[in-house]
């Protein structure tokens, strides 16, 4: 009788330690989805309201803090003079610097350049520095564009998402374009990330039922930015979102073009 009192006790106390550990695997992560206007070309006057926006976001309880694609200097046909290199180039400096400082983290979109050829990127930074940077690999391209919007014109495609650690978490992101290709969406899928980030430059964002049935598909929250004011020949509406893993909108930002902060808690 003993025997059996104590091997029930000990199944007990097993159950007790698997529901403890997993309520201490739960996690609610705040983050700061920013829409606001970056000024094609004028890197300088970019980064300077970038570090303003963080140090508000920051200050308003926000740990994981993300801008829109292109948020350095949008899609430049200065490329030779504007795109940077991956981590050494100064916007990558300047945010990982202020990620150190302030102890959180920020992804923001540039040029890239790297052994000739140019890319457009969402770069990672957090407590310890840059960490991760993603290529947008599916560009965008329409017959009747010959102009900037002609991405396949002048920037290189990169390899598609893949994995990365971000505060613990396994994420992967894609930009723009990448989200209307099946394939990038399925790929997305099989890698099972805890997060997606979804960084955008358009005029206005679709209905939320279809980023809702992305990030369903992909089957983990996706967190989307966009930008609000002039982006050359167009005007952004912004309409930053956070969608749970069954595609429902748990928050979301303006789409009149206003600038914003979205606070919003990621609930992994």
């Amino acid at each position: 009788m003993q025997a059996d009192n104590r091997r029930t006790f000990l199944r007990q106390a097993a159950g007790m330690s698997m529901l403890a550990a997993s309520a201490r695997a739960a996690r609610s992560i705040p983050v700061a989805l920013i829409q606001f206007d970056s000024v094609p070309e004028q890197v300088d006057e970019n980064l300077d309201k970038m570090e303003a926006l963080v140090e508000e976001a920051h200050h308003g309880g926000a740990r994981w803090i993300m801008f829109h694609e292109g948020t350095a200097c949008d899609y430049t046909p200065r490329l030779a003079e504007l795109a940077e290199a991956v981590p050494a180039g100064k916007c990558t400096q300047r945010m990982a610097r202020l990620s150190r400082r302030l102890g959180c983290y920020i992804s923001f979109g540039l040029s890239e350049t790297d052994r000739g050829r140019y890319y457009i990127a969402q770069v990672f930074t957090g407590p310890k520095g840059f960490f991760y940077r993603y290529r947008k690999t599916w560009l965008w391209r329409e017959a009747k564009d010959e102009g900037y919007r002609n991405e396949w014109a002048r920037y290189d495609p990169g390899t598609g998402p893949e994995l990365f650690k971000i505060d613990g978490v396994a994420a992967s992101c894609f930009i723009c374009a990448d989200g209307e290709a099946p394939r990038c969406v399925q790929r997305l899928a099989a890698l099972h990330p805890q997060v997606v980030f979804y960084p955008n430059n358009r005029a206005s964002l679709p209905p939320f039922d279809a980023f809702g049935q992305r990030a369903k598909t992909i089957g983990a929250p996706m967190l989307v930015t966009n930008r609000t004011g002039a982006s050359w020949n167009h005007q952004c509406k912004g309409g930053c979102v956070l969608f749970a893993a069954d595609g429902t909108v748990l928050a979301k930002a303006n789409r009149e073009g206003r600038e914003e902060i979205l606070h919003c808690k990621l609930e992994i």
